[in-house]
Formats: C-alpha cells, structure tokens, sequence
C-alpha cells in the first residue's frame, strides 16, 4: 500500500510503499476512503505526543472494513465505520463509568502511538471502529471524529450548555470552532465568535454566530464579552485556542454562574480568586476529545443535518504535506479534508 511517512518527529511526510496490514486477535483492518486534517497533527509532528518513528499519522478517518481478525464481533466485513482516537483500556474505572479519556491504562493515540490513516490501509483494535450512520458520508464521518464530537463533548458535558446561555468561543474560525459554533446552535445558546482575521469572523458568521469579535481589534476581550452581554458575562466561554491570554479572558468574562473550559491548551499561568470563585460559583476546566458514545451521537446528528462539516480545502492523501504548511501559517479556513480515490 502506499502511505505517508513521519520519518522522524519533526520532518515532512514522505510517500512510501508498505505491506497492505493483517489482522491481529482482535483487531480489524479498514481502507480509508477520507481523511480529516487538523492543527492538533502538526502538533503531534513535534514529538510532543510522544510515540515513536517512523509512524504513518491520521486519526480522523471513514472508510470500510476489508478484513477482521479472531475474536471480532462487533465489526464484520462490509461496514461502514470511522476511527476512535484514543487507544483506552476498555475495562478500568473511567473507561466503564462513561469517561473513556481519562482511561488509567491508556495506551496513546491512533496516528501517534501506532500507524494511522495517511495510508491506503489502517489496522486497528477492533473496539476503535465505529459504524457510521447511513446519512452520512466518509468524509462527514472522518470530520465528526474529531472536530465534531470534540466539542460536541465539551459543550454537553464540560460547559453544559443550554437554550439561555450567551457562549464565547475563542477560535471560532478554525477547524474545530467552525463546527464548535454548529454545536452550540444546536443546544441553542446565542454565540459569539472571536477570532483573529476578518475571513475566519465571516466564515463564523456564515455557520451560525450571532456576534463576532476581531480579538486584533480591541483592547479586552473580558469587557467586550460584558458590552455584549448588557454587563452580565458570558455564560460560557470555550477557548479553542489555549494561550494564557485568551483563556484569561474567558475567565474575567464570566457571568455568575459561568463555565470557562480550554480545549486548546498551551503552556502558561491565568490567575484565579479563590474568594471570587466561591462567590459566583463558577466553574473553571478543560474539555479532553470524546467517548465512544459521544462519536456515535456526534455522527447521528450529522446525519440529521443537525452539524455540516465545513472543509476549507480538499487534497488527496499523498498531499498531505500542503495541508500541514496551510495549517502553521493560519492560511486554513475551516477543516482539511483527504480523498483516497
């Protein structure tokens, strides 16, 4: 088969011919017919996620299951299926009580800590395969894998958004916030999209906002969230972007009441009151991927035409590498796409 290669953390792909992959007890092997690409993997290119090269990387991936090793039931040849991203344990404390993320045993990431998708061919445990719905396509399906039920999860589960809630998000226009600002419009709430270009804003706008707010263009963003909420705050701020200024921002721009959560995360110090935390009874934390049911339900309400994946460019797979330059120079409107045909 011919995949793409991280010879080394750090370096750029390279095409490569491998062995099509066999099934292991227990694990399945998929063609990929589409492929997601988002910042995270030019994160992960670092090294910084750990694992080792050469590794073949893709984790947000739709295709169909060609073969199926001993012991598999729960996918057969035939299915339509996209990936799960992490490699958990299945059987420990978190895993068993609905939160898969916080696994003791987990064992890293698909793309990462074994080969991934940016191949003709993917082999995986079995259990990290997930039928994908009749009313949506591999493309949609490789998208919902990550930035789709990412915040589908944060906004259910971590913020818990609801009809009443005016939300800040923090990075509205990339590939995750552009499906972040859907998911929101979803559980109702009134959105307001920050980001950095006047393109992304419009593009927020297009999929739902109902405010925008150039952070380039003014001098606080906790105040400007409080001029659009009347004085009030917001009742939710998702920062997708992580830095210690931006999220900072989402704190000092809570209502009473407010949840601040960081899916994005990067190094650095916020300053929080304790005192003022135990007054207002807010809520300050991070949102990590999804479960396994969260896919499932990620995937139905796409299908549903609750959620549209928003793809900013589309390449076949072997250039993959254009994707990853559009990526770091902040030129990728939405998400990437990958075919395979």
């Amino acid at each position: 088969m011919r995949a793409m290669v991280v010879g080394k953390w750090g370096e750029a792909f390279k095409i490569e011919d491998r062995p099509d992959p066999q099934p292991a007890p227990g694990e399945a092997v998929m063609k990929v017919r589409a492929a997601g690409v988002g910042l995270t993997l030019v994160t992960m290119r670092t090294g910084i996620f750990g694992g080792t090269t050469p590794r073949i990387m893709g984790h947000e991936l739709g295709g169909d299951i060609i073969a199926v090793g001993d012991g598999v039931e729960n996918v057969k040849i035939g299915q339509r299926c996209a990936v799960y991203f992490y490699l958990n344990c299945g059987h420990c404390r978190w895993c068993r009580n609905g939160r898969e993320t916080l696994c003791e045993n987990h064992g890293g990431y698909v793309g990462v800590h074994r080969d991934g998708g940016y191949a003709e061919f993917v082999s995986l445990p079995s259990e990290n395969f997930l039928p994908i719905p009749d009313n949506l396509d591999y493309e949609g399906a490789a998208i919902a894998a990550d930035a789709v039920n990412t915040p589908w999860h944060c906004m259910r589960e971590r913020a818990q958004i609801n009809p009443h809630d005016d939300v800040m998000l923090i990075g509205a226009g990339g590939g995750v916030g552009i499906h972040g600002v859907q998911v929101a419009k979803v559980f109702g709430a009134r959105v307001i999209a920050v980001d950095i270009s006047e393109e992304k804003l419009e593009l927020a706008s297009k999929w739902g906002a109902d405010e925008i707010v150039n952070f380039r263009a003014i001098e606080d963003l906790a105040l400007e969230a409080k001029r659009l909420t009347d004085g009030k705050g917001v009742d939710a701020a998702i920062d997708f972007v992580g830095k210690p200024e931006t999220f900072q921002a989402c704190i000092d721009g809570l209502a009473v009441g407010g949840r601040a959560v960081v899916i994005g995360a990067q190094p650095g110090d916020v300053k929080i009151n304790p005192v003022n935390l135990v007054i207002t009874e807010q809520i300050v934390t991070g949102s990590r991927h999804s479960t396994r049911a969260e896919l499932i339900e990620t995937m139905n309400i796409m299908a549903r035409g609750l959620v549209t994946p928003v793809v900013g460019k589309r390449l076949h797979f072997t250039e993959v590498e254009e994707l990853f330059e559009d990526l770091k120079e902040e030129k990728l409107l939405g998400r990437g796409a990958l075919t395979y045909d």
